[in-house]
C-alpha cells in the first residue's frame, strides 16, 4: 500500500516513516509533505491508499485539508494529533481513525489494519459525520481556571497570551489582563483549532491581530494594541507562512 505523510515538523514525518518500516512494511511511503497546500496539488494526479494527515498545521489545518480534497472518501485517512484532550472525546465517538503522539507501535499496526476492511461507503460516512460535529464543536468561549474561580472568555477578545512560569497571562482587547491557572503549553492545547500561533517560547498569539510582522535577525510581530512581541528564529518561517507571507528568508 501507498502512503503520504502530511506534517508541518520534518522530524515527525522522518519518525513515522521510520515506524512504518519497523512495523508495518506492507506501507511504501510515497511522499511526504510539510505543507498541506503541496499535498493537495499531489493529490489531484495521485491516488495513496492511505494519508497519514497531521492536525495542527499552519494555513490548513488537517480538517480544512479534508474539506479541500475532491473526493477524501478515495483515500484512509489516519489523523495524526499531539492533542489528547480532543483526539480521545471526538475521535473515538465517531470511529475515526487517529494516531496519539508519540505514536504507540501497537496502536500504528491497528490503524493499518483498519484500512484493509473499510469500505469507501463506510469511509466517507465517518468522514462526513465526523467534520460536520466539527464544524458544529467550535468554540466561541474558552474556560479558564483562575486562583478565585473561572474565567469565561470569547475566543474573538484575545489577542495573545504570555507565558509566567505555571501560569499565563491572557491579553484582550478591551485592555484586560487576566493570570489564569495553566502553563502556557497546557493553554495550546485547549486553543486547537482556532487562529492561534506559537510564536516563541513565551508567546502564543492570534493572527487575526498582528499589525506588523518585523523578519531579519530579530523578528518580531507588533500586536493590534501595539505591544511588540519576539518571534523565536525556529517559528518565523512558520508564522509566515500562517499569515499568508512567502518563505521569509535569512
Amino acid at each position: 500500500m501507498n502512503a503520504i505523510i502530511i506534517d508541518d515538523e520534518k522530524n515527525a514525518i522522518v519518525t513515522l516513516s521510520n515506524d512504518l518500516k519497523a512495523y508495518c512494511p506492507q506501507v511504501n511511503v510515497s511522499a511526504s509533505f510539510t505543507k498541506a497546500t503541496d499535498a493537495l496539488a499531489y493529490l489531484k494526479t495521485e491516488r495513496p491508499s492511505i494519508i497519514f494527515l497531521d492536525i495542527d498545521m499552519p494555513i490548513l489545518n488537517g480538517f480544512d485539508f479534508i474539506q479541500q480534497l475532491e473526493d477524501a472518501s478515495l483515500f484512509h485517512i489516519i489523523f495524526v494529533s499531539a492533542y489528547s484532550e480532543f483526539a480521545v472525546k471526538a475521535f473515538k465517538v465517531n470511529a475515526i481513525d487517529y494516531l496519539l503522539k508519540p505514536i504507540e507501535p501497537a496502536e500504528l499496526k491497528d490503524a493499518v489494519a483498519k484500512t484493509t476492511h473499510r469500505k469507501k461507503e463506510d469511509q466517507e460516512k465517518l468522514l462526513k459525520n465526523f467534520l460536520t460535529q466539527y464544524q458544529q464543536a467550535q468554540p466561541q468561549k474558552m474556560v479558564f481556571p483562575t486562583s478565585d474561580g473561572y474565567h469565561f472568555i470569547e475566543i474573538d477578545q484575545i489577542i495573545y497570551f504570555r507565558a509566567d512560569g505555571a501560569y499565563t497571562e491572557v491579553i484582550m482587547l478591551n485592555h484586560k489582563r487576566i493570570m489564569v491557572s495553566k502553563t502556557l503549553g497546557k493553554v495550546q492545547e485547549i486553543t486547537f483549532a482556532t487562529n492561534f500561533e506559537r510564536i516563541h517560547q513565551s508567546y502564543l498569539i492570534n493572527v487575526n491581530y498582528v499589525s506588523n510582522f518585523k523578519k531579519g535577525d530579530s523578528p518580531s510581530v507588533q500586536m493590534s494594541n501595539s505591544d511588540v512581541l519576539k518571534v523565536s528564529r525556529q517559528k518565523k518561517e512558520a508564522l509566515a507562512i500562517r499569515l499568508g507571507l512567502h518563505k521569509v528568508k535569512e
